[in-house]
């Protein structure tokens, strides 16, 4: 691809990524008629404030011995139906011995929290045979594998697709046989909610499925999220509830976007400072860089499992600011010491960035596993740090590969981009 054409596509990223990023959006989006497709970048609790919800377990049929473990299962099934990304600022911990608190940052319907979370979500399979009469089955929400919201391609009606475990792949396979062999019905109920009932042309042997008759796709996506999460161990009951203020505030979230705005421009100073043009054009992808993390956070709202933004958060993201760099100054050293041997100031160009790119990919790999490590094993808290920075890193690996890349390329075809003391090459000469 010729470099003009990478140029105006470049351009047409940028303006993308400007109407995406402009903080009154919505605006643009209502004007279009799209009145539901405004987008924000979600924050976390400290920083926006939101609900606190406590539940009391009911525990009176379960052993002395087996209550902690009752109360965990509890915890772990509420955070995978609120928490399902793992990177919200949900708290969800014991409050007493029977007791689980909820912290739900920047809750707007509080309704459909409490629904969601106290939902037994029961599945029940059952068999429906000539006489009408239906009959139990061996099979049960335990051996759901997943469950993912969908749109059906034939009937254009939401629908939850899901997968069995392998255990279970031929227990279904042998119930949907027996329902094609009798002509009957497969009924598929949660919490006494039908979510299937119809014929079985053929028998399922791959153990996939479909489940239908939802409202809408945001009710497929909450019972994607409940069968994903399971069943609570012990039915729950909601005892209190209450608003929570946030401990940071605006204040901070103006500090922060502040403290990122003096990296970003510090960062700037110096590359254009000590590397001229070559600062000037890591500058410009250095922009975009910033833009496109910030759309991503945004864009990240519309989906199942967005990405909430916490003061961790944002330090995870001016931190992959001044790493965003690190790139570009690789390669322009690499840069330097080739035009020093004797080359020219383009084939200097493309051979910094080829012999740049294993530096490159070996730091970059290892920030990566850190953030992996961080993500899988810490709290919330650091969960978000560790996506914002994961993510800064990926797309600062972008920008200098792809857009510094085309910017030199572009550069060093002018007649100041020949000339090594554009960029700083000292004991060389500039070609006449």
């Amino acid at each position: 691809m010729k470099v003009k054409t990478k140029l105006y596509l470049i351009l047409a990223l940028f303006v993308v990524l400007i109407l995406i990023a402009l903080p009154r959006e919505d605006k643009i989006f209502s004007a279009l008629g799209l009145k539901d497709a405004a987008l924000k970048v979600r924050l976390g609790l400290d920083l926006q404030g939101g609900a606190s919800l406590t539940y009391q377990a009911d525990l009176s049929k379960i052993p002395s011995a087996e209550k902690a473990k009752a109360i965990d299962g509890v915890i772990n099934v509420i955070n995978k139906r609120v928490n399902p990304s793992g990177t919200s600022e949900v708290v969800v911990q014991t409050s007493g011995s029977d007791r689980v608190a909820v912290q739900l940052p920047g809750i707007k319907d509080i309704d459909q929290a409490i629904g969601t979370i106290g939902k037994t979500a029961q599945l029940t399979f059952l068999s429906i045979g000539p006489d009408n009469i239906p009959e139990a089955t061996d099979l049960s929400g335990n051996d759901l594998e997943s469950a993912n919201a969908d749109i059906d391609t034939q009937s254009s009606k939401p629908v939850v697709s899901f997968q069995m475990k392998s255990s279970a792949v031929q227990k279904f396979a042998d119930l949907t046989k027996k329902i094609n062999k009798e002509n009957g019905r497969l009924l598929i109920i949660l919490d006494n909610e039908p979510l299937f009932n119809g014929t079985v042309s053929t028998p399922i042997t791959d153990g996939k499925g479909q489940m239908q008759g939802f409202k809408d796709i945001k009710d497929a996506q909450e019972t994607a999220v409940l069968l994903n999460a399971g069943a609570l161990p012990v039915p729950i009951s909601l005892v209190e509830q209450r608003a929570v203020g946030a401990t940071l505030g605006q204040e901070s979230i103006q500090k922060s976007l502040l403290a990122g705005l003096i990296g970003l421009v510090s960062v700037l100073v110096f590359m254009i400072a000590y590397y001229r043009l070559a600062g000037l054009v890591a500058g410009a992808a250095l922009v975009i860089y910033a833009l496109l993390t910030i759309d991503i956070f945004k864009l990240s709202g519309i989906t199942q499992s967005p990405i909430v933004l916490t003061l961790a958060g944002i330090a995870g993201f001016v931190l992959s600011i001044g790493m965003a760099v690190d790139a570009n100054i690789l390669i322009f050293e690499r840069m330097k010491e080739e035009v020093r041997d004797g080359n020219s100031v383009q084939a200097g160009m493309e051979a910094g960035f080829k012999r740049a790119w294993t530096s490159i990919r070996d730091s970059n790999v290892s920030t990566l596993i850190t953030c992996l490590i961080l993500y899988l094993s810490g709290i919330p808290i650091i969960k978000g740090f560790a996506v914002t920075l994961g993510i800064g890193v990926l797309v600062s690996m972008f920008t200098a590969i792809t857009i510094s890349k085309t910017f030199m390329q572009a550069v060093v075809q002018t007649k100041i981009g020949q000339k090594p003391s554009s960029y700083r090459i000292k004991g060389v000469e500039d070609e006449k």
